[in-house]
C-alpha cells in the first residue's frame, strides 16, 4: 500500500477554515498592503484557470500553499511541472517551486525541489505544504514510483533542517511537532513518535490503544484528546463501534489524556459528535461541534475545569473548518472552498462576534494567518498578496 511521503520547511502558520455559502455576500474588497506577480517567478500562466487544480489531481500531485515561516516571512509554493499528462503513455516528472518574500515583497530566496508527480495507476493525493516545528515548512510528497513517505524541513532561506523519512501522521496545534505513526497497524496498539524542535529531536513516544469507538483523535505536544462515542442500536443498548449506524442515535464525550496528569473528560449534548482542531498550551482543547438535526455548528474550547467557551464562528448558512489559526486561537481564519468557484475569506477576532474580515475568495486560491495575527497573505488570481489587519483590542497578549 502506499502512502503519502513528506518534505518539512521551518514556518509558522495560522488556521484556515472552510466555509460554503448558498448565497453570495457582495462586501467590498479589501486593499493589499503588499502585491507580487508570480508569473516574473515562473509560475505557469495556466495555474488559476477554473479546474487547472482539479481535472487531473486524482494521478499527477500538484502544489500550491502559503505558508508563513514566522511573522516577517512569508513563502508560496506551487508546480512549475504540468498539472496532467501531455501525452497518454509520457509520465509527468514532478517540479516544485518555492518563493519566499519579505512584507515588502522583495525576494528574499527561492528553490525548486524535484518530486514523483505521477501516480501511475495509483490514485494519488493533492501535495500538501504547511508550518513545521521551529519555524519550518512542511512540503509533503505522496509515495509514488521511487519516492518514499518522509519530511523535508527547510527553514526561511530554503535551506535543508532536517529529513525524516517516516509516515507523518499529524502536526501539533501549537508548535506543529510532527507525530509519526510506528508502522501501520488496523488495529490492536499504536506506537506514536513525536518530533519537535529545531533540529527535530524526538520529545516523545507512546503505545496508544484507542478505545472501541473513537471517531475522531488529535496529538498535542504533552497528550492527546479524541471523541469517543456509542450508539443505540436497540432501544436503551447502547455499543461500542468504530461502524457509524445510519439512523442511530449517538451519546459522545470528549476525552483528555494528558501526559502524566489526570484524564479529564466532556459530554457532548444532543447527540452532539465533534471534531477536534488541536490542543492549546495550557491543555484546554478546541473543538467544532455538530448537534444531530441542526444546520449550525459551534466552535468551543473545552476547559480541564469543566467550562466550555463557544468561540465566535461562521453562520449556520456556512459550511467549514479550521484550517489556519494563531497558537492561542486568539484569532483563526476560513476560506470556503466546497461547491463552488467562488466562496468566502473570514477571520474572526474572539474578542467580536462578527469577522474582522469577509471577502469573496477563489476556491483554487489559499490563504494563511500570520502567526501574531496582524496580517494575512493570499495566493490567488497569479500573485502573492499581503493584507493587514488591525491590532486586537487586548494588545497585551501573548503573541
Amino acid at each position: 500500500m502506499k502512502f503519502p511521503a513528506i518534505v518539512v520547511i521551518a514556518f509558522s502558520v495560522g488556521v484556515l477554515l472552510a466555509a460554503c455559502s448558498a448565497s453570495r455576500n457582495t462586501s467590498p474588497e479589501p486593499m493589499p498592503a503588499v502585491r507580487v506577480s508570480l508569473s516574473q517567478h515562473g509560475l505557469p500562466k495556466d495555474f488559476f484557470q477554473a479546474g487547472a487544480d482539479t481535472k487531473c489531481a486524482h494521478q499527477i500531485i500538484g502544489y500550491r500553499f502559503v505558508v508563513w515561516p514566522n511573522k516577517e516571512t512569508v513563502a508560496v509554493g506551487f508546480n512549475t511541472s504540468p498539472g496532467c499528462r501531455l501525452s497518454p503513455n509520457q509520465k509527468v516528472p514532478g517540479v516544485a517551486r518555492i518563493l519566499v518574500f519579505n512584507m515588502e515583497g522583495t525576494l528574499k530566496a527561492s528553490r525548486d525541489l524535484q518530486y514523483d508527480a505521477d501516480g501511475g495507476q495509483v490514485l494519488v493525493a493533492p501535495g500538501e505544504g504547511g508550518a513545521g516545528p521551529g519555524g519550518t515548512i512542511l512540503f509533503r510528497i505522496e509515495e509514488v514510483g521511487e519516492s518514499k513517505s518522509g519530511i523535508l524541513l527547510l527553514d526561511a532561506s530554503l535551506k535543508d533542517i532536517a529529513r525524516l523519512d517516516r509516515f507523518l501522521e499529524q502536526t501539533t496545534f501549537v508548535d506543529h511537532a510532527l507525530v509519526f505513526q510506528e508502522g501501520v497497524v488496523w488495529s490492536g496498539p499504536r506506537t506514536y513518535d513525536t518530533f519537535d524542535g529545531l533540529p527535530p529531536t524526538q520529545t516523545r513516544k507512546k503505545e496508544e490503544l484507542w478505545p472501541v469507538g473513537t471517531m475522531d483523535r488529535k496529538f498535542g505536544e504533552r497528550g492527546v484528546a479524541y471523541m469517543l462515542c456509542q450508539q443505540e442500536l436497540q432501544p436503551n443498548e447502547w455499543v461500542s463501534d468504530n461502524v457509524v449506524y445510519a439512523n442511530a442515535r449517538r451519546r459522545c464525550r470528549m476525552i483528555a489524556e494528558p501526559d502524566g496528569q489526570a484524564t479529564w473528560e466532556v459530554p457532548l449534548k444532543d447527540e452532539g459528535t465533534a471534531v477536534i482542531v488541536g490542543i492549546l498550551a495550557d491543555g484546554s482543547v478546541v473543538g467544532q461541534v455538530t448537534v444531530k438535526g441542526r444546520k449550525d455548528r459551534q466552535l468551543v474550547i473545552w476547559k480541564k475545569d469543566g467550562q466550555t467557551e463557544t468561540l465566535p464562528w461562521i453562520a449556520p448558512k456556512y459550511c467549514g473548518a479550521v484550517d489556519s489559526a494563531t497558537s492561542d486561537m486568539s484569532r483563526y481564519a476560513t476560506a470556503e472552498n466546497c461547491d463552488s468557484d467562488i466562496g468566502r475569506w473570514m477571520i474572526f477576532d474572539r474578542t467580536s462576534q462578527t469577522p474582522i474580515v469577509d471577502r469573496l475568495f477563489p476556491r483554487n486560491g489559499r490563504a494563511a494567518l500570520s502567526p501574531d495575527g496582524l496580517r494575512y497573505a493570499s495566493f490567488e488570481a497569479g500573485e502573492l498578496r499581503i493584507y493587514t489587519l488591525p491590532r486586537p483590542l487586548n494588545v497585551a497578549s501573548s503573541r
